[in-house]
């Protein structure tokens, strides 16, 4: 076997879609979160916006303490059986899929802050358990620059397959955003359909995707060791805070747009259409991307994709009230660039991982995953509060069909003009970014070449005299 195939080289592409067909059940229960979990809870449950901007807030920073556990956990749990990896996305997934029935089909009447905030500890403390090893694994599969965009292309084609099959379900349930049915079941339907789908999916995964070998030179250093040489790696802190900033932005962006298009755009039952529209363009713009990241570099590809949201999200404010056709066009466009973030940005974070090996001399991915991990769901979390505490201040009401103009204003800044200056400062961080093809090329052989002098170390009946 050559040293760019199996074990941290490359794979088949039936490999790579084995691992990143888990995306697709991680994706349908991860967009009511996203987008419908504020409407629900806020217009069909009755939780006021002000008590769930703690609640969502509290619950993502619990994440704080599981997201470390978890990532150092997997990277010492090699002696499993079934490997450090797939044990913990094996014993997670059970816990996801309590959290989802709990939260999924709350009823009003039934539900409260909470037990908002309980279910939804459980909920992130599942998708913690599983997410995170899934990230490791993906960044162990092949230690090659291109090779990580294609494995990342691979699970976002994935996830937005199934973030399109949850936008739509809508259409299928007979609910929806401002329908007499509410969300209620379409919450239903869309966990119904992750519960089943999750199991079947873990059964391909642990089948057909294989767990690579630890590459492990030396003994491994104590946490707070480890977090000394994370914060010291430049390019991975650097990608870190402008993703973080990014994921503020987002986050704010995705918790108002069916209210705002309901009620700001005035489209009413058909608020859902300009967001189904985003995301069909976000499934056909992820090659697109990758394809890019390999011929200008993945870190510029992002750039080009940030200018893009921010110009086509501003082209809103000339789109008159009331006009669906527009208001999906402008959001199909945006889409073509929505998808660059999940398939380029995890791809680099993958390759700083190799800067950290190389230092630490052992894999500790399951560890930066989690630093990953943290960084995305704190900035959710302040999204999701800033977004949620500016409506409240402007006085919007999720129950009424007659807002004030403060409050459409609001609801207008919020979704549009607020996610400026988060993508803006992202921008800074993201274009000169260090980490090239070639120098992460460099890398990686450096930690291959060690791994190897460890192996032969290991092998040899001298191997005590062996200085690797």
């Amino acid at each position: 076997m050559s040293k760019e195939s199996g074990a941290n080289g490359k794979h088949p592409a039936r490999t790579y879609a084995a691992y990143g067909q888990l995306a697709l059940p991680l994706a349908i229960a991860d967009l009511p979160i996203d987008i419908y979990l504020t409407t629900f809870y806020g217009t069909d449950i009755g939780v006021s916006l002000a008590a769930m901007a703690w609640v969502i807030l509290i619950a993502r920073l619990s994440d704080v303490v599981t997201d470390p556990l978890i990532g150092i956990l997997s990277d010492r749990s090699s002696h499993w059986r079934w490997g450090r990896r797939k044990s913990w996305v094996l014993l997670g997934i059970p816990v996801k899929m309590l959290g989802i029935y709990f939260i999924f089909f709350a009823e009003p009447g039934q539900a409260d802050a909470g037990y908002l905030l309980l279910w939804l500890m459980v909920l992130y403390l599942g998708w913690t358990m599983v997410t995170i090893p899934y990230g490791a694994w993906g960044a162990e599969l092949s230690g090659y620059y291109h090779e990580r965009s294609r494995i990342t292309g691979w699970r976002t084609a994935f996830a937005f397959i199934g973030i399109f099959i949850a936008s739509i379900a809508p259409l299928i349930t007979g609910g929806g955003a401002g329908t007499k049915e509410g969300l209620v079941p379409v919450m239903q339907g869309i966990g119904l359909w992750a519960m089943i789908i999750f199991p079947l999916s873990a059964i391909v995964l642990m089948r057909f995707v294989p767990e690579p070998p630890v590459l492990s030179m030396t003994a491994g250093l104590t946490w707070a060791q480890g977090l000394r040489i994370a914060w010291h790696n430049g390019p991975f802190m650097r990608i870190w805070t402008a993703s973080t900033i990014g994921r503020i932005g987002t986050a704010i962006n995705q918790t108002v747009v069916l209210w705002f298009f309901g009620h700001a755009m005035a489209l009413g039952e058909a608020a859902g259409l300009p967001l189904l529209s985003y995301l069909l363009a976000a499934i056909l713009g992820a090659p697109i991307w990758v394809i890019l990241g390999g011929r200008i570099s993945k870190h510029r590809a992002l750039v080009v994709a940030v200018v893009i949201s921010i110009v086509i999200f501003a082209s809103l404010l000339l789109v008159p009230k009331g006009d669906l056709f527009l208001s999906c066009l402008v959001l199909f466009l945006a889409g073509l660039g929505g998808s660059a973030s999940a398939t380029l940005g995890q791809s680099i974070a993958a390759d700083v991982i190799d800067l950290d090996e190389m230092r630490a001399r052992t894999s500790r991915a399951g560890l930066l995953i989690a630093i990953w991990g943290m960084g995305q769901k704190g900035g959710a979390a302040f999204g999701y509060f800033i977004a949620l505490m500016i409506l409240a201040y402007s006085g919007f009401d999720a129950h009424s069909t007659a807002n004030s103009e403060t409050a459409l204003q609001g609801l207008t800044i919020t979704y549009i003009i607020v996610p400026w200056f988060f993508y803006a400062a992202s921008i800074v961080l993201f274009w000169n970014f260090p980490l090239t093809a070639e120098r992460q090329a460099r890398i990686r052989a450096i930690v291959e070449r060690r791994a190897a002098k460890a192996q032969a170390a290991a092998a040899s009946p001298n191997a005590a005299a062996i200085n690797s």
